[in-house]
Order: structure tokens, then sequence, then C-alpha cells
């Protein structure tokens, strides 16, 4: 395939990203702000959500319902001991797969991040997890991971300068291989896969946030969607990805300083 023959596909927008539009938007505060505000997947039904609020020490996961944004079960102030004893002390992006959670998650003094796997359903450590030694992922530097749910692969890349991604299988987190991709992309905070592309959201730009799509196959990347993210202080965070019937696309989390995060539902045009 020609590289960028399924971005013409999927947004043809004559070589510009296009603006996307707001539909709806759900807030969460509190606990389930503090739990909610780094990472961010579905399964169709429900939103899965990793929390990271350093100051206060709170690590913790949601489910929220899709269709009301009512949290149906969290876990706050939980870090698995087999993690805390290694010093690991920030979720950040997620990704779901066959009725798990699969976790980026970096450690205190950011030297060995590691992929931790959690049930979907009890939002319970499985006790399965995979740390990225500095060969593979160096500077302890995990913002994100991405299930291609149909190929059994994990992906994963970097915060700052990503000129890369890597690739890993999905059932043993074991490392396949590293792929260049042809245009750096910076201030990454979230990933998802869908239709055989990585789209990517940027914590990039004032006020515009950009949304990338990486093809894994070529390494070709392009931006798809450039939104206003509002006049408030902003940090966009995690972004997930479902054809909902209000015609929503990208489902985007942002944190709203100082009062929560909320959930933003956007077409893709």
């Amino acid at each position: 395939m020609k590289p960028g023959a399924q971005f013409v596909k999927l947004f043809d927008h004559g070589g510009k990203p296009s603006r996307g539009k707001l539909l709806h938007s759900f807030y969460l505060t509190g606990k389930d702000f503090l739990s909610s505000a780094q990472g961010i997947t579905n399964d169709g039904m429900f939103y899965y959500c990793t929390g990271t609020f350093v100051p206060l020490k709170h690590l913790g996961l949601t489910k929220i319902d899709m269709k009301t944004g009512v949290v149906v079960r969290a876990r706050h102030n939980y870090l698995p001991e087999e993690l805390a004893k290694q010093d690991f002390n920030h979720y950040g992006g997620c990704t779901y797969f066959e009725g798990k959670l699969y976790v980026a998650v970096e450690d205190l003094h950011r030297q060995h991040p590691c992929i931790a796997v959690f049930d979907a359903d009890t939002l319970c450590f499985t006790g399965q997890y995979q740390i990225l030694g500095p060969e593979i992922q160096p500077n302890g530097n995990l913002p994100w991971c991405a299930a291609d749910r149909e190929k059994r692969l994990i992906y994963t890349g970097y915060f700052n300068g990503c000129d890369h991604i890597n690739e890993f299988h999905i059932d043993d987190l074991s490392f396949l291989r590293s792929i260049p991709i042809d245009r750096v992309v910076e201030h990454t905070q979230g990933g998802e896969m869908y239709d055989g592309l990585i789209y990517i959201s940027c914590h990039d730009s004032w006020p515009k946030k950009h949304i990338y799509a990486i093809d894994p196959q070529t390494g070709h990347v392009e931006p798809v969607m450039a939104r206003d993210a509002g006049p408030q202080i902003v940090e966009s965070e995690g972004m997930t990805i479902c054809p909902t019937e209000d015609g929503a696309f990208f489902h985007q989390l942002d944190v709203i300083y100082p009062s929560g995060v909320a959930i933003r539902r956007y077409s893709k045009e």
C-alpha cells in the first residue's frame, strides 16, 4: 500500500488535520478525578481510566459507563505491592485487550518502566508485568501503550522526541522490534489503535492540541486532528477511539486545572 493511502481513506482533508467537532463531555471531580487523569481506553461499553496525582501520592483506576459517564467501579490509592516495592509511582496510558487492561507504569527514578496488566472487571492487578530495559525504553519514559487486538501486538512510544515506536507480543510482552517513524512527534500522552493505525494524543501546543496517526507497517505519520482545548488551563492526556451512536470517534481525556477531568467526545470530521 502506498504510504498515506489509509489516511486519505479515513481523513480526506486535503493534507490538513481536521478540527473535529466536540459533541459531548463528561466531567469527573474528587477522587474520581485523581484516579482518572492519565490514560483512557474502552471495550465498547465502558471507559477504563488510569490516574496519578504525584503531590498526593495518589494512583488509581476507574471504570466508567460510556453512555452515562457514571463511575461504576474505582480503585483509589491503589498500587500493588509487587510494583510499590520496586518504586513504581506513576500510571500512564492504558489499552484494553480481551478483558484486561495494559497500563504503562513509570518508576520514581525513571529508570525501569513497565507494562502492567490489570483485570478489566475488578480493576485488580493480575500479577503480570514486563519491565522495559533502557535498550528498549530509554530514560524510563513510557507515556502510553496501544494494543493491536487483531494481531495480538502492543506498541509503546516516547514523550518527547518520539522518532520510533516499539512492538511487543501482547501474550508475554516480549519485545519484537523498533519501528522508525518519518516525523518526530512531541509531548505524546496517549495512544490507541484502530483499523491498523496507531493514534497518538499530544499536549504539544496552545491552545491547539493534535492527534497524529502512525502506520506501523510503514512508519508514516500524519496529523489527523487539531482541536481547540479551550481557554482554561488544560492538559491533554490519554485518548481512545470508539465510533458511537452520537457520531463520536475520538474520546479525549483532558485535565482542566484545578477543577477536574473531562472526557470529551469528538467526531472525526
